[in-house]
This record gives structure tokens, sequence and C-alpha cells, in this order.
């Protein structure tokens, strides 16, 4: 259940003032921006803008922290396929090395 956010006429102004500090992705998050009000409310503009920067500064970190996460994920999937590929390698090379020795006669 949603329910639409809106800011009071009396805060529409600094409110819109504030908007262009918030990253994208914070702009869409109805949590976030009631959270910004409510520091507008409490301790004004400059007050909000300290919020807008820690909410900022968190988000980026998040993102940054989820990128090095699917890195981590597609090298551990590198690493393992090559591994996969030299088991395969030595694999073929025992079955081949297996049949040449038993064909040689040895020397006395």
């Amino acid at each position: 259940m949603e329910h639409e956010f809106t800011v009071p006429p009396e805060y529409k102004q600094s409110f819109q003032r504030l908007l262009p500090h918030m990253t994208a992705g914070l702009r869409n998050d109805h949590q976030e921006l009631e959270a910004v009000y409510l520091y507008l409310k409490l301790g004004g503009e400059k007050l909000a803008r300290i919020a807008i920067d820690a909410f900022n500064q968190t988000h980026r970190l998040k993102n940054a922290q989820m990128q090095r996460l699917r890195l981590e994920q597609s090298l551990l999937a590198e690493q393992m396929e090559a591994r996969e590929d030299e088991l395969e390698e030595e694999n073929e090379g025992e079955k081949a090395g297996t049949g040449n020795e038993d064909d040689e006669i040895p020397d006395y």
C-alpha cells in the first residue's frame, strides 16, 4: 500500500531547492524524500542538506559494494572455468599418454 508523498506548500520551495542535490535513485524513494522533508522541517535547509549528503554517500557506498560483489563473482566464475579447463586438459593428456607408453618396446 503506497501513499503519494506530498510536501506542504510552506516547505515546497525549500524542498525543490534541495532535490537537485539528491542522486536520481534517492529522488524516487518515497522513504528518503520523507526523511529529507523531516530534516527540512526540524532543522531547515542546512540540516536537510547535511542529511542529503549522508544519504548520497550511503547510496554510493552500497552501489560500490554491489559492483564489487558482482566483479568478485565474475572473477571467481572465470577462475573456476579456467581450473575446469586445466583439469580436462590434464585428463586428456593422461589418456593419450597411457596408450603410447604401453606400445613402446623397452631397450635391454
